[in-house]
């Protein structure tokens, strides 16, 4: 099986902006998730920290959704941090959310800075893809 892009009309602006590419499948069994931001559809960035944490989740929920698949189909997320022990407590709080009660394995990692100016949280997903049996 050739690897397939993950695609939705969400974020399109942001998508041709930056030749983006939201997500690949793999193999027929993952999908590999690009780095999620904390922007609006127009790619504006958010200055409140909670809300921008929120909205990376959100959008992540997107393309997740997109595949199809649910949360609890993420294996694995590596999350980049600009302020990593700043903004920690208010990530794991919209992490719970977003999984409920499933644990991904789980990398965070502190960086200077991101490629958009005031964005502190990006989000990157493995999801292992549901069978079609």
């Amino acid at each position: 099986m050739q690897p397939q892009w993950i695609k939705t009309d969400h974020h399109k602006a942001v998508y041709e902006a930056y030749d983006y590419v939201p997500g690949v499948t793999a193999s027929g069994k993952f999908a590999f998730i690009s780095g999620q931001l904390g922007v609006k559809e127009d790619g504006s960035v958010i200055d409140d920290p909670q809300v921008q944490i929120a909205l990376a989740f959100a959008n992540l929920g997107e393309i997740i959704k997109a595949i199809p698949a649910s949360p609890r189909d993420v294996v694995d997320i590596t999350t980049f941090h600009v302020g990593l022990r700043e903004h920690f407590s208010l990530v794991n709080i919209e992490k719970k959310k977003f999984f409920g009660d499933w644990n991904p394995a789980w990398t965070a990692i502190g960086i200077t800075e991101l490629g958009i100016e005031g964005l502190i949280l990006e989000i990157r997903a493995v999801v292992l893809l549901p069978s079609v049996d």
